[in-house]
Parts: C-alpha cells; structure tokens; sequence
C-alpha cells in the first residue's frame, strides 16, 4: 500500500479532493478521471453500505484517485469497516474531547499506538502483496500508510486544538467550516474575525506539529483562498454539487439558444 497522498504531502505539495455521497460507481470513476488526488466516501452523510464503500474505493483506485472515507462514529464497527474496505484516510467528524482523539487512534491503529483488529483487507491485496506476509511490515505500513484526520469543527475541538494536533497517532486535520462557524455562534460568516481567528489558530497548531491542515471549500475561489493561506489540502464541493452545477449552467446555455 502507497498513500500517494501521503507522500505529496511530505514533499510540501498541495492535494485537491472532493466529496462523494451519491454512491454510484460509474460516477466514482468518472470522477477520477478529473485528476482529483482524494476523494471523500461520505458515510456520515451519504447512503452507504459497507459493501458500497468497497466498491467505491475501488472505482477511485482504478482511476489512481485514493479513497477516503468520512465515518459517523468513532466506534470499531465503522473503522474497522473503513480500513478493510481500503480507506487511504479516515476523516473524522463530530470530535470534542481529547477522550475521543484518543480512542480513534486507539481503534485506527494497530500496536503499540492503538489495537486495531488484525485483518487482510484490500489495502494489502487480501494478504498477496510482500509487505503483509510479515505481520510485523504489514502491522508498520498499515501505521504509516493510513492517514487519521480528525475533524475540527467544535468549539471544544478548536479550544484545545494545539493538543489535538501534537497527539501520536493524528495525521493531520482536517477542518470543516460550516460546522466550526456554527459552533462559534456565527453560521456562515467566513469573514467574522472570530472565525478568521480559529483559522489561524488552527494552522498555527498544525504548523506547530509539523501535520498537514485540510480544508473544505465550496468552490474553486475558496479552495485557492486557504491554499494561499497555508493549507495544504482542500475538499473542494461534492459530486452532487458538481453534478447539478453543470447541469445549471448547461441549462442556462439551452435557455439562451433556445430564445435565439
């Protein structure tokens, strides 16, 4: 297992992904034909199986796209789940106490950082690639590989987020606005110096740590707006957003062809 995403990171590069939550697999493929580095299974959104993440996983690697996905729960069964089914990443809403930080290293890793269940899944080939015939390569890689990024999107997240991003076994973060500015008691509004405000802090804690900040963005505009700003990641719309994006604007064109 290589996480290509991983490793642009550490050579300083940018990684642009998206959001899926639609659940189909020709759509999940056509979309890694748009050169995306990651993208996001939403399954605390979206309508997904276990056995649809694995499909979907699988449609993104065959288009050298690498799946991530977004869990409900930090609990073994929808963990577990993920990493078997192949997940590159683990991102993870909904967090408020150091508690819950370190329970999800604890479950996402194998020993001695945590105690993930043992099993062959994807990622290693079901047990055919070289690496997993060692236990002690395969329980190293799959460490290393696997990228758990906590979501900051509570205050109680964001008022301790210097700690979060030193702890062993987090990745990086990954930061989700609209929650967050909820949070804050300022739904919406980017520009509020208190949400500008966490921003920083945020990045402050990342760059402090040495991990990778990742955003989401709504558009374009903005993921170039935090990439300037020092991010290193943006999960730039979802496919649904996409999808009737296009079909907005190529019915705005019909209309006008359509009137002469």
């Amino acid at each position: 297992m290589k996480n290509w995403v991983k490793e642009k990171l550490a050579r300083g590069e940018k990684v642009t992904g998206t959001f899926f939550m639609t659940g189909n697999v020709r759509m999940m493929e056509g979309l890694g034909c748009a050169d995306l580095d990651y993208v996001i299974i939403d399954t605390e959104h979206g309508p997904f199986t276990t056995e649809t993440v694995m499909g979907l996983a699988m449609a993104a690697e065959s288009r050298h796209m690498a799946p991530f996905v977004r869990i409900a729960d930090v609990t073994h069964r929808d963990i577990q789940q993920a990493v078997d089914a192949g997940a590159y990443g683990l991102i993870v809403p909904c967090l408020r106490t150091m508690e819950e930080m370190r329970r999800l290293v604890k479950l996402a890793k194998f020993p001695p950082e945590g105690c993930r269940g043992y099993a062959q899944g994807r990622h290693c080939g079901f047990g055919a690639q070289d690496w997993a015939k060692d236990l002690d390569e395969f329980i190293r890689v799959s460490n290393e590989e696997l990228l758990v990024l906590p979501q900051c999107e509570t205050l109680e997240c964001l008022e301790q987020i210097e700690e979060v991003a030193a702890l062993e076994g987090i990745d990086g973060i990954f930061v989700g606005p609209f929650d967050l500015s909820i949070s804050l008691g300022i739904p919406g509004r980017f520009t509020d110096s208190r949400f500008e405000a966490a921003i920083d802090r945020i990045l402050a804690a990342c760059k402090a740590a040495g991990k990778p900040a990742l955003i989401f963005t709504s558009d374009a505009a903005g993921a170039k707006k935090y990439l300037d700003r020092g991010f290193d990641g943006v999960a730039t719309s979802t496919d649904i957003g996409i999808f009737m994006s296009g079909c907005q604007a190529l019915a705005r064109e019909l209309r006008a062809a359509a009137q002469g």
